[in-house]
């Protein structure tokens, strides 16, 4: 056999594939809210939001950070484990639609008071979690109200993480009791992470909220809490996953009602469709 050949057959047909998932990906921006364009742009965004009264912690960056349009297959947990004899967390898990959980038999301590350093000693521990140390705890996820606390860890690349539920490790906690502990968690698992083309510049801070405010996505007398980067699933293609990133904006109403925005990084177009589109492999 000519094995020089077949090399090149298969990165070939990579490379197709690669091509395939992008233009899927770019006929799905139809599905999303176009951005206003007849606003009067002379008024900077910061104004029209005092003007409104709506109130931001902190200050909004100009600076453009960089992202990739990404390709990525979700793994079953389970299969791994048992390819790699890991019988320590099989024994205490079960698995639903590539979701692991862990019922953990004994409870794991979690300092609250050190979050990120705890959850990064966990993901250090092999009898405990797989692959751990590809998790990085994201605080902007994580929800730590009395009685329901949830510490939330994701895989990233090149410093940015997947803010999608196909890339995520969420640690239950009590903290009913003297100390806060792991009483279970669960575990989704990405593999084969790839580029589908060259990195881009993104969009900042300040123009995506921008854009939100000309769309009417921020209400007037609100409070902007929180706005993040992340990688979000917008296709699933086959095996394979595209992933985009996106920005993630936290609003607070004046009723008191918590409502997450998001805007595509690349584009500047808000993402009002929660649906992933799903077609078969070409």
């Amino acid at each position: 056999m000519d094995f020089r050949k077949i090399e090149w057959l298969f990165i070939l047909v990579f490379i197709s594939l690669n091509i395939f998932l992008f233009n899927i990906y770019q006929s799905s921006q139809d599905d999303q809210q176009a951005v206003t364009t007849t606003y009067n742009q002379k008024e900077g965004i910061t104004s029209r939001l005092k003007n409104d009264n709506i109130t931001f912690k902190g200050k909004i960056s100009t600076k453009k950070p960089e992202g990739y349009y990404l390709s990525a297959e979700q793994v079953n947990v389970m299969n791994v484990l048992s390819e790699n004899n890991i019988q320590d967390i099989m024994s205490t898990s079960s698995i639903s639609d590539n979701v692991l959980t862990n019922y953990l038999g004994q409870p794991r301590r979690f300092n609250m008071n050190r979050i990120k350093s705890s959850f990064n000693r966990a993901m250090k521990d092999d009898s405990f979690i797989y692959e751990g140390t590809s998790y990085q705890y994201i605080s902007h996820i994580s929800k730590e109200e009395k009685g329901d606390v949830k510490i939330v860890g994701a895989q990233n690349y090149e410093g940015i993480p997947f803010i999608d539920e196909t890339s995520r490790v969420t640690l239950d906690i009590d903290t009913s009791g003297t100390n806060a502990e792991v009483t279970q968690y669960t575990q989704t698992l990405l593999r084969q992470i790839e580029p589908l083309r060259e990195k881009m510049t993104l969009y900042s801070e300040e123009e995506i909220l921008n854009t939100l405010y000309i769309n009417n996505n921020i209400p007037a007398n609100s409070t902007i809490q929180d706005i993040y980067l992340g990688y979000f699933r917008t296709i699933e293609v086959g095996e394979k996953n595209v992933y985009v990133p996106v920005w993630f904006v936290k609003i607070q109403t004046s009723d008191d009602v918590s409502q997450i925005e998001r805007v595509n990084a690349m584009s500047n177009q808000v993402i009002s469709n929660n649906l992933v589109p799903k077609v078969e492999n070409p």
